[in-house]
């Protein structure tokens, strides 16, 4: 920067100079005319008009440089004065130190500014000539050289005498001026030395010039050939142009289409709404039929209910019946246990019998003797013998049925036990077929889920298929599609390498519309994928209905025929349930197709979005009539932007490398649809696999239901069994009532016999009593008597005992002890007969507790019984299930209810996308109203360029004869004052005296124009800079950039 500092103000200082030897300072005045042309610049010296005197004004001539080649001079077809020749000379003196500054600075810049490329201005104004102007520059030609020829005869040949020679004096200041920006350059270029590059470049660029200094006499020749190839390229541009206008129609094709698509859209989804108003009325058809439905499970509660209720009144009889049969088992415990008793005390009376027979035989002998009261009651104790007799046998006859009552104890005992243990085992065969069934039924169960899964997973599959294929078929035709694009774009690249800024923009665009693609697509995936996901979670609600379903047939197996009508109903609901799942399926294959006929629409809409990216640059070129100074003024100074030529050669390099990436991208893309292919493949292949699996699992279920045939007709046989089972109870539950009854009788004949019994004893106590009155009337008697004897006897023999008396004391004794005997004999028969009557009342004790337990053991029975434990069980299951179901319908309305909500997000999302369709509309005229403006105005600028091209053209005609003297004396003295400088610079001195050979004029007005072209390129960025959020103004510097 310093560096660059220096030397802008030592250059200034040579122009300060400059003005100090001339005496007044310079000044330049750029003008336009009404039509937009640039003027020459009219550069005025006040010290150079004083010294010419009174001399008149003339007119100048516009000067411009055709190209680098030729730099050739010449004046206008009207007739220019000697004086503003002399302006225009210093005038270019001036912006030739101008270009000492900027041409240094130049050098600092880098290696695009550094190495200039002296291409020929013909070559930039190639596309800017047509056929006409052929015939109008030979017209030029003809009327130029007549002109010049007639004013050089006259006084114009003194003052342009003079004209040279100040134009000596100020070139040879310009000289100095060069050799001190030589001799900087040379100090820069030591800098440089080591860039080999730079050094082969420029003398490709001096070998460049040596060949145009030899071409300069045939430049007419080339112009006529550009000429030619002007007109071409205007050919080619009215083609494109027409092609433009094709697309425009096309692309107003495209948007009817588009119309009338969003129109069909609308009708599917007037359509689909009318299907969802009769999906919501299908809904309500469903729920009555779930309410019918749960007033049938209600009124099957109830019935299960009343079979329960009556089931636990047979458990209540039942366990009645075995608190009975316990009772009497206790009351036969306590039966034997009183026996024993009983033959045990019959015993002790049988001992106590021998006793008394004994001792009746000792009073028989002792009584023979007696009198006939003794006979008396002789007789009457025979009688009571005969009556305990009769008791002994009515105890033998009781111990006999006692006896016999234990042996139809033992038996029923017996049967009691055989019968339990014939119901163990029953219920334990019971138990094994129920688990049996249960497993049945769960295989059953869960064979139906995996078919179920199987075939909701190759519906799946199939649809994924026919999703993937469609996908294949939309991914080949817009393969397809860029395919032919990209074709397309090679022609027209391979045809239009000059037209390189509109290709650049083609790529792009496909390039976005690629990504744009890949976007849509990675979107779609997961959108179809989020779909699958809700699909899934759907189905699965609808499988755990159908398996509660299938349960709750399983468990209705009890009734065949409510079992009947369950199967009815189920396969009503599966039937409607199938509807439904065809009635989503359909909706979803439609909501695929419409998110697909969106996918199709919005790639429409992007390839329209190339459309528009072209028009837009017919919308930007409006506003280029902001700028026209600026446009004009670039127009008329193109023919000097040879340095820019690299960068442009650099975008080539880089549009080069662009379809190298995209040669990789169309592989890639081949690798994918390969891998695409080979995953259908697979697919086909686990397909067939799904299907033999399906055939196995059929065979599985054919053998299930084989099964499950057997174990019903098991269940069946049991079912038979069981039924004889109670038969055989209720018999066995009668014989029981009978032996009680016939028990009851018993005891009532036996309290009969303790009534007579009791009668008996009273009947004995009254002759007892009786017997002992009249036993103390004879004490009475005979004590009197024996009285009187005493007396008699003591009065005849006092002192001798008689032995009569003696015997008469010990009857007496004997009596009394017989008596006493007797006395306890009764009391014996008393206890008897309480215990008799204990023995009646626990006889009846144990009847009730018989009673008792037969009712207990009959409710045993209820409860013990399985199949009401199991009725229980599957009552708890159905009211679960019951609930359960209630649940899913609430969870399947809420789905209902979310996938409303997200229809009604996709109608908005599509009213959104009518809006966008609109405002591309709106866009797609704008930018038609645009490119026509721009047309319009690509037209004048042309026309302008054509006419600044003939001007070109007659000037260098015109100019080219006359000066040719002239130019040779001033390349002449360049050639001296050059000389030093080859001798600075060593390695590239050749090449640059062969570059000074190129007149000084030439040069100057290429360095004039070179700086004048910079100025307004950094004027357009300044604008860039500060309109850059104007879209308008954003695509020009793009383009610019791509320029350059």
């Amino acid at each position: 920067m310093m560096k660059k500092k220096k030397t802008k103000k030592e250059s200034s200082d040579v122009v300060n100079k400059g003005k100090g030897e001339g005496g007044n300072s310079l000044g330049h005045l750029a003008k336009e005319d009404k039509d937009g042309y640039a003027a020459t610049r009219e550069i005025t010296l006040e010290g150079e008009i004083s010294s010419i005197g009174d001399s008149p004004k003339r007119e100048a001539g516009n000067i411009s440089v055709e190209g680098d080649p030729p730099q050739r001079v010449s004046t206008a077809a009207s007739v220019a004065s000697p004086l503003e020749r002399v302006h225009q000379i210093v005038g270019e003196s001036q912006e030739c130190r101008k270009y000492g500054e900027s041409y240094e600075e130049e050098t600092l810049l880098g290696e695009g500014e550094e190495e200039m490329s002296d291409m020929s201005t013909d070559e930039m104004l190639s596309g800017m000539e047509s056929d006409e102007d052929v015939s109008e520059e030979v017209k030029q030609f003809s009327s130029g050289g007549e002109l010049i020829y007639k004013h050089f005869y006259n006084d114009e040949i003194n003052a342009l005498s003079q004209e040279i020679q100040e134009k000596e004096r100020l070139l040879g200041e310009v000289n100095k001026t060069v050799w001190v920006l030589k001799n900087r350059f040379v100090k820069l270029e030591k800098h440089i030395k080591s860039k080999k590059k730079e050094m082969a470049k420029r003398k490709k660029l001096v070998e460049e010039k040596k060949k145009i200094e030899e071409e300069e006499n045939g430049a007419c020749v080339n112009i006529q050939a550009k000429n030619h190839f002007l007109t071409k390229q205007n050919e080619k541009l009215k083609y494109e142009r027409e092609r433009n206008n094709e697309k425009i129609i096309r692309t107003q094709n495209d948007l009817m289409q588009c119309d009338h698509s969003i129109e069909e859209m609308k009708e599917k989804l007037i359509d689909k709404e009318k299907e969802l108003k009769e999906w919501t009325l299908q809904i309500d058809k469903l729920q009555k039929e779930e309410f019918e439905v749960e007033k049938f499970a209600l009124c099957q509660d109830k019935e299960i209910e009343n079979m329960s209720y009556k089931l636990e009144k047979l458990n209540l009889e039942r366990v009645e019946q075995e608190k009975k049969v316990n009772t009497m088992k206790t009351k036969n415990m306590q039966l034997q246990m009183e026996l024993q008793a009983n033959i045990k005390e019959n015993e002790q009376m049988e001992e106590e019998k021998k006793k008394l027979r004994t001792k009746c035989k000792c009073v028989v002998d002792t009584i023979n003797n007696r009198d006939q009261t003794i006979f008396k009651f002789e007789e009457e104790f025979t009688r009571y013998a005969k009556k305990r007799e009769k008791l002994t046998h009515s105890c033998k006859a009781i111990n006999e049925h006692i006896e016999t009552q234990r042996g139809k104890n033992h038996l029923l005992s017996d049967q009691l036990k055989r019968e339990e243990s014939n119901l163990s085992k029953l219920k334990r065969e019971v138990g094994k077929i129920q688990e049996e069934l249960k497993k049945a039924y769960d295989e059953r169960d869960i064979l139906i889920k995996d078919l179920d899964c199987e075939k909701i997973t190759t519906r799946e599959k199939l649809e994924e298929k026919n999703n993937l294929q469609v996908s294949l078929t939309g991914l080949e035709k817009t393969l397809h599609k860029l395919t032919q694009s990209f074709e397309e774009s090679k022609r027209e690249y391979a045809k239009e390498e000059l037209n390189s800024v509109e290709k650049n923009q083609l790529i792009k665009s496909s390039e976005q519309i690629l990504t744009e693609q890949n976007g849509k697509l990675a979107k779609l995936s997961s959108k179809i994928k989020v779909l699958d996901e809700e699909k899934f979670k759907l189905q699965e609600n609808l499988q755990k209905s159908k398996n509660e379903y299938t349960i709750l047939e399983a468990d209705m197996v009890g009734t065949q025929i409510k079992i009947k009508q369950m199967k009815s109903n189920i396969k009503k609901m599966e039937q409607e349930l199938e509807r439904q799942k065809e009635i989503l399926y359909k909706f979803d294959f439609q909501t695929q197709v419409l998110t697909k006929k969106l996918n199709v629409a919005s790639g429409i809409s992007t390839f329209e979005k190339k459309k528009k990216s072209q028009k837009k640059i017919d919308t930007l070129e409006k506003e280029f009539t902001r700028y026209e100074e600026i446009y004009n003024t670039l127009n008329n100074e193109m023919k000097r932007i040879s340095v820019e030529l690299k960068n442009i050669k650099n975008q080539q390099m880089c549009m080069k490398e662009e379809k190298g990436n995209i040669l990789q991208d169309t592989e890639k893309l081949e690798l994918e649809i390969k891998s695409l292919e080979s995953n259908v493949l697979t697919q086909n292949k686990e397909k067939e696999n799904v299907m033999l699996i399906e055939m196995n699992l059929k065979i599985e279920l054919d053998k299930m239901k084989e099964i499950f045939s057997n174990n019903l007709d098991s269940l069946n046989v049991l079912k038979k069994k069981k039924k004889e089972n109670v038969q055989n109870e209720k018999l066995s539950e009668q014989d029981m009532n009978a032996h009680v009854d016939s028990l009851k009788v018993i005891v009532k004949n036996m309290n009969d016999e303790l009534h007579k019994l009791n009668l008996q004893v009273h009947d004995r106590k009254s002759r007892c009593n009786n017997l002992e009155l009249k036993l103390d009337a004879i004490n009475v008697r005979s004590g009197e008597e024996e009285y009187q004897q005493r007396g008699e006897e003591e009065g005849g023999r006092p002192d001798r005992p008689d032995a009569q008396d003696n015997q008469h004391i010990h009857y007496k004794i004997k009596i009394e002890e017989d008596i006493s005997k007797l006395k306890q004999e009764i009391e014996t028969l008393d206890a008897l007969i309480e215990k008799e009557n204990q023995q009646v009342e626990q006889f009846q004790k144990t009847l009730n507790e018989i009673i008792q337990t037969n009712k207990s053991f009959s409710e045993n029975i209820k409860c013990i019984d399985p199949q009401y434990k199991e009725l229980l069980k599957k009552k708890n299951k159905l009211n679960k299930k019951c609930d359960q179901i209630k649940d899913d319908i609430a969870s399947i309305e809420k789905h209902i209810s979310e996938y409303k909500k997200k229809i009604n997000g996709v109608e908005n999302e599509l009213n959104d996308v009518i809006s966008d369709v609109r405002s591309v509309e709106d866009k797609v005229t704008a930018l038609q109203e645009n490119s026509r403006k721009m047309e319009g105005t690509i037209n004048d600028i042309f026309v302008k360029i054509e006419r600044a091209s003939n001007q070109l053209r007659g000037l260098v005609g015109a100019k080219k004869k006359p000066l040719s003297s002239q130019l040779g004396a001033s390349q002449s003295d360049d050639d001296g004052e050059d000389a030093p400088t080859g001798e600075a610079t060593p390695t590239g001195g050749g090449a640059e005296q062969r570059a000074e050979q190129v007149p000084l004029e030439k040069r100057v007005f290429k360095q004039i124009q070179m700086e004048s072209l910079k100025e307004k390129l950094a004027l357009l960025f300044e604008c860039f800079q500060s309109h850059g959020d104007n879209a308008v103004v954003r695509e020009i510097y793009h383009v610019i950039e791509a320029s350059e």
